[in-house]
């Protein structure tokens, strides 16, 4: 028994906000027969995040015995099964954290099933009726039913057939295989990790449903990446980021800031260029430098501590960008 796949979406049925997992499990049909499933919702980092329930209870299942005509039928099947996961502002919090620090903003979740399943172990004896007309010497025997009436006995032979089948529905006799032990009630242990929800799926269906509030998407061509090492400074400072180093940030954005004047001044010197060029990143420059001193902004009026948080650090990234788009695209205008 084993997950073979995973699809998730949002669940909208409760007031709390949640995860529904459509879950297929390949499992051997007639030997095996799911009863119940329950577990744990985690995230990347092997957090538990919520406890995991079925969605209803009904089940069509059947449980079956070996060795007749029908053994082809024993083979491997998938069933599905609907999962729920209700998520408190804690998990929604951590698994946002988590996100964050993936280099495509995709959210990561494990989930980790036990699946209570009923197992067969009954085998079909192969009972034959022998044909006694021409055998001498066998005793006749008749029997008294429950009805009050007497009737003839049948001789009944075992012989093992690969393919057998009886035309009496009376003369299916099976075995525990030999035990006394038919069924037997199993508990297994299902893993599925790296259940991916792309970036683009949460941002636009998950986290509004799960009142993480609202996204907007600002896409910015990166242009013919004419200033490589600039987008160098970007990855390090996005990675800085995702460990929550705004300083880092700052610093490697402010780093772009540097190489792109020496580009665009050694290009513009002398041209009216220069002119829009001073113009933003006299801006730019003021921005990437406000995690830089923040003893001297406590001093301006009104006094007071300030704090740079992830709205600070999103911006300056998204300014950064921008900045050395424009950058590229001035290279390509005429001096």
């Amino acid at each position: 028994m084993r997950i073979e796949n995973v699809v998730p979406t949002v669940y909208e049925h409760s007031i709390p906000p949640g995860i529904i997992f459509e879950v297929k499990i390949a499992y051997v049909r007639f030997h095996e027969a799911i009863i119940g499933i329950e577990g744990w919702l985690m995230s990347d980092d092997g957090k538990i995040l919520a406890k995991v329930i079925e969605e209803g209870s009904a089940k069509l299942n059947e449980i079956g015995a070996r060795g007749s005509i029908a053994d082809p039928k024993f083979k491997e099947e998938s069933f599905t099964s609907t999962l729920i996961a209700i998520l408190e502002k804690k998990a929604l919090n951590h698994i946002e954290n988590r996100r964050m620090k993936n280099k495509k903003r995709d959210v990561y979740l494990t989930l980790q099933l036990n699946v209570k399943s009923l197992a067969s172990r009954a085998t079909i004896s192969h009972l034959h009726q022998v044909d006694d007309s021409n055998v001498e010497r066998l005793p006749r025997v008749r029997f008294s039913t429950g009805s009050g009436k007497t009737v003839d006995g049948k001789i009944i032979a075992y012989a093992h057939d690969s393919k057998f089948s009886t035309a009496y529905t009376n003369m299916w006799v099976i075995s525990g295989n030999a035990g006394p032990v038919f069924l037997s009630v199993n508990e297994q242990i299902l893993m599925k990790e790296g259940v991916r929800i792309p970036s683009t799926d949460w941002i636009h269906d998950y986290a509004p449903k799960l009142e993480l509030g609202e996204y907007f998407i600002v896409e910015i061509a990166k242009g013919k990446m004419t200033i490589k090492k600039a987008w160098e400074y970007v990855e390090k400072a996005e990675e800085c980021y995702r460990q929550w180093d705004t300083k880092g940030a700052y610093a490697n954005c402010r780093e772009v800031g540097k190489l792109l004047s020496e580009v665009i001044k050694k290009r513009f010197r002398k041209s009216p260029i220069i002119k829009k060029w001073k113009r933003a990143i006299e801006k730019f420059e003021k921005l990437t430098s406000l995690d830089l001193h923040e003893e001297d902004i406590k001093e301006e009026v009104p006094k007071g501590e300030i704090s740079i948080g992830k709205a600070d650090t999103e911006h300056n990234l998204i300014v950064t960008k921008a900045l050395i788009k424009y950058a590229e695209e001035l290279l390509q205008e005429k001096s």
